[in-house]
């Protein structure tokens, strides 16, 4: 926990991991050294990622998009339903991933009360959403 605390805070995010209840992470190392680290706040069949760091070295080399897909896939699994996020700098990373960005106010109650939304991110960032669908489910056909 010693070095996901530090790469979170080199990368300027909240460390309040240990103080939150319904929280799962994700690290990626090799070595013995951490690569990155993604983190999933669950409020029922909503989830709120949080707490996406890559080490810079390793940024640009897929790591971040892993973690985001290893997250999404056993959140579906495990019942979640819809993912939000609050960004200030990556925006244009979740919208390649299919996150849309959404009104904070068509967040579900239970995440607008998370500690996230409340007091560690801005009212200036970005609140992304996206429905999480099976892997395996056949993608709707445009006509």
């Amino acid at each position: 926990m010693p070095a996901v605390l530090a790469l979170l805070q080199s990368a300027e995010l909240p460390t309040d991991l240990a103080s939150t209840v319904e929280l799962r992470t994700w690290v990626m190392e090799s070595s013995g050294s951490l690569h990155g680290v993604i983190a999933l706040e669950r409020f029922g069949t909503d989830g709120l990622l949080r707490s996406l760091a890559v080490e810079p070295g390793y940024r640009h080399l897929g790591v971040g998009r892993e973690l985001v897909a290893r997250l999404e896939h056993d959140a579906f699994q495990s019942g979640v339903q819809k993912l939000v996020l609050l960004t200030e700098t990556a925006e244009s990373f979740f919208q390649s991933l299919g996150y849309e960005r959404v009104d904070r106010g068509d967040v579900g109650d239970a995440v607008k009360e998370s500690a996230q939304f409340r007091s560690l991110c801005p009212a200036s960032a970005a609140c992304m959403a996206k429905t999480l669908v099976s892997p395996s489910a056949p993608k709707p056909s445009h006509a």
